[in-house]
């Protein structure tokens, strides 16, 4: 299988997306950092690259299978296929079934990390089973899997958290399990399997992805630090995945213990190699200090507690002006609600905080941060139950949320948005309102976002000066891959945002069934018409294999969406008033786009919103290489077109049509939908008229000014909104013309518009807003 692009990640302060370099297999790794890159790296203290081999690219064996996405989603609910990377995965179901890569990174791999779905049982709560590991066809160990974290059933409540499989409707498939490989690492050049054989007792396995890596060396204790252990914190090692461990031991009072004598003395955190429990529900606070792990494969903070819990948790941690680095944060919790455990990883305000190097797993969410100048970096989130990284300024009753970066984090399987900006104006409780600085200047780059089950990729909602840039988003279930706008009644107004150098791949959805665009600006995609989206720049983005509409507008004014590259929608290219958000108001200026790729039936542009004005200019199907007036000389005006004569360059650029009909298509060698006529004069006319076709045609406008256009027209029946003319910028300029019946297809009779056209050469485009009519010419006078 020919090798996809996949998502880029590196650890520790390498840049991203300038630095990935795809080699053999379908994985995808990268090329060193610059020297000064490097060092920011060093500095961090752990670090790693890791790859990615793609489940659906490796070699089948024994009857394994690959089951893709083929099509855009019909309903609103999830499936397997829309959940996993790539939206594709392989399917394991009998003994001695296979999936096989070759290491090719160049490098010793001595730690796995797969993302796997196996079934739930009939009552719903989850199984455990193992799943074999081979090195070079010789078994190597079995790694432990299990679905008590996954499966929630939407039937009787879409979006929620039930999980009881009679209420059908299924969402939440994969989780992701990782451990050290037994003996030595799988060599360069080695080859390695996952295999279900006998002893595997689940009824099948769902691989998407595996992840490769050779972590370093624990880091040692730093100086002038306490450890936790030395407070009385015990490594348990063993924590049961969703459920607790009712042996576990809790270490959450000597952890706090530990924390408040290193506020006191000035010294960091540090926590040692093993797995830590906590079975308090306040979590952890700190402010001030340092927390240290020996790296995110070895120190291990785990939530554990009783299930069903009925009091509200606070994070793991939550931090107010700290530094946080190189653990692994994790949690026993079974849905997103607080009586299944969920609880968020870290909580954090104040100033100059820093997230680096965590990874983070099975919580509510991973970071939750406010203040001014934090920083979350080369962090590591995996099956998260709401958001990954959402930055805001609520935080830990923080009003601000100011100057705050996201960068460098890898991101897969949230149940919400990936990352997100979220400035909030308001929150009412009872009768007490608090009031909220609306945030501004947050940075997001180089960060990368996938598989988002039940979100965005990446959400910008609300504030100023914004900078999204040189992220990667790929493979969202139901939602936008990359949304600029505002949320809710009470979130803030967007403004002054740019948008660029960002990779968007396989996005978009069909939540609420409303086919939901991969890149999109405005508000009302949260169901909220309110407020104002103004002044967002997008540019230089790549937008690839969207599902539904590749980039789609709702309410927005001054919007700038310029040198863009759209490739192979499943739909159209750019659409004002796509269907999840009808008749938007608002402007934009939409220049130097380049859309190629589409399918029959869709349009590289379309502005179906009499409310939105839009300037448009030199995109790729405006008069593009391949575009030019029948004959090469534009038709004038005043004059007679002939329906006939539409520009040449063929399907999606000059004309788009669902199907190619005719029978006369030999009077042009790009002839479609064409036929003899009866009307007077003889020649041709346009036939199998249906709804979104549409045929542009080049004129010279001798003179502005308002001009009738008389159309030759045969209709078997009435059709009302049978068709309009449009602008080059999409523009309606006709309104709709209804045809009356004529008594046959050959019928003909005149129905007249008025047009107001500027001096020139102009393309127009004839739009087929219903089929059930013919056309045989254009007249226009003045």
């Amino acid at each position: 299988m020919t090798p996809r692009l996949l998502s880029p990640h590196r650890r520790a302060g390498l840049a991203l997306l300038a630095a990935f370099v795809l080699v053999p297999a379908g994985i995808v790794a990268f090329a060193p950092g610059s020297p000064a890159t490097a060092a920011v790296a060093a500095a961090a203290g752990a670090t790693t690259s890791f790859s990615s081999y793609e489940a659906e690219a490796a070699t089948l064996n024994g009857g394994a299978t690959v089951v893709s996405l083929t099509s855009a989603p019909t309903n609103q609910y999830s499936s397997p296929t829309l959940e996993a990377s790539g939206h594709a995965y392989a399917h394991l179901a009998g003994n001695g079934q296979s999936i096989q890569w070759a290491n090719n990174t160049g490098q010793p791999i001595s730690f796995v990390n797969v993302r796997v779905s196996i079934p739930d049982t009939s009552s719903g709560g989850g199984n455990t089973a193992t799943l074999d590991l081979y090195v070079n066809g010789a078994f190597r160990q079995a790694l432990s899997v299990n679905s008590k974290q996954t499966w929630l059933y939407e039937g009787n409540n879409y979006n929620g958290n039930d999980q009881n499989p009679a209420d059908n409707d299924p969402r939440v498939f994969f989780d992701e399990t990782h451990t050290f490989v037994t003996g030595a690492p799988i060599a360069p050049g080695s080859t390695f399997s996952l295999v279900k054989n006998s002893a595997n007792t689940a009824a099948s396995y769902d691989v998407d992805v595996v992840d490769v890596e050779n972590p370093p060396a624990p880091l040692a204790q730093p100086d002038n630090s306490i450890s936790i252990t030395s407070c009385g914190a015990v490594a348990d090692n063993n924590p049961t995945n969703g459920g607790g461990d009712s042996q576990a031991v809790d270490s959450t009072g000597a952890i706090q213990n530990c924390i408040n004598q290193a506020q006191s003395q000035g010294k960091t955190l540090w926590i040692p190699q093993g797995t830590f429990s906590l079975k308090g529900t306040a979590g952890l606070q700190a402010q001030g200090i340092t927390i240290a792990g020996a790296g995110e494969w070895y120190s291990t903070i785990y939530r554990a507690v009783p299930l069903p819990n009925n009091t509200p948790l606070g994070a793991i941690f939550s931090v107010t002006s700290c530094t946080v680095q190189n653990l692994h944060l994790d949690s026993n919790a079974t849905s997103r609600d607080s009586v299944d455990g969920a609880g968020g990883a870290m909580d954090a305000s104040g100033t100059n905080w820093v997230a680096n190097g965590i990874w983070t797993q099975h919580t509510l969410s991973g970071f939750w941060a406010s203040g001014t100048g934090g920083t979350v970096e080369n962090s590591r989130l995996t099956t998260i139950w709401a958001d990954g990284i959402n930055l805001n300024n609520v935080s830990l009753n923080a009003t601000t949320g100011n100057n705050l970066t996201a960068k460098n984090n890898f991101v897969r399987g949230t149940g919400d948005d990936a990352v997100a900006i979220n400035s909030v104006a308001y929150n009412t409780n009872g009768s007490s309102t608090t009031y909220y600085t609306a945030m501004s200047n947050v940075t997001l780059t180089g960060n990368t976002s996938i598989a988002p089950w039940g979100g965005k990729g990446i959400g910008i909602y609300g504030g100023s000066g914004h900078h999204v840039q040189d992220n990667y988003i790929s493979d969202t279930a139901r939602y936008i891959g990359l949304g600029a706008g505002r949320f809710g009644v009470n979130g803030n107004d967007l403004s002054s945002t740019t948008v660029s150098g960002n990779v968007v791949v396989r996005s978009g959805g069909n939540a609420y069934n409303q086919g939901q665009p991969a890149l999109h600006v405005g508000n009302g995609g949260d169901g909220h018409e309110v407020g104002s989206v103004d002044g967002v720049t997008v540019s230089g983005n790549t937008v690839s294999d969207s599902v539904y509409d590749a980039v789609g507008f709702s309410q927005s004014t001054n919007t700038q969406l310029q040198n863009n590259t759209i490739t192979s929608p499943w739909r159209n290219g750019i659409a004002i008033s796509p269907p999840f958000y009808p008749a938007p108001t608002g402007s934009a200026t939409i220049t130097g786009n380049n859309v190629t790729g589409l399918r029959s039936g869709a349009t590289p542009y379309a502005n179906s919103s009499g409310g939105f004005t839009a300037s448009v200019s030199g995109n790729s199907w405006q008069n593009s290489a391949g575009e030019a007036p029948y004959g090469g000389t534009p038709a004038a005006a005043p004059g007679t077109v002939p329906a006939e004569n539409y520009d040449t360059g063929g399907q999606g650029i000059a004309y788009n049509t669902s199907s190619v009909n005719g029978n006369a298509n030999g009077y042009r060698s790009d002839g479609i939908d064409l036929e003899s006529t009866s009307d007077t004069g003889g020649g041709y006319n346009l036939g199998w008229t249906a709804g979104g076709q549409w045929f542009r045609y080049t004129v010279n406008v001798a003179s502005a000014g308002r001009y009738t256009v008389n159309l030759r027209v045969a209709a078997p029946s009435a059709v009302t909104g049978a068709l309009h003319l449009s602008s080059a910028s999409g523009s309606d300029l006709s309104g709709a013309v209804a045809i009356p019946a004529t008594g046959g297809w050959q019928n003909w009779t005149t129905v007249t518009a008025a047009v107001t056209l500027p001096a020139g050469r102009q393309v127009l485009t004839l739009n087929q807003d219903n089929g059930g009519w013919n056309i045989n010419s254009l007249s226009f006078s003045a």
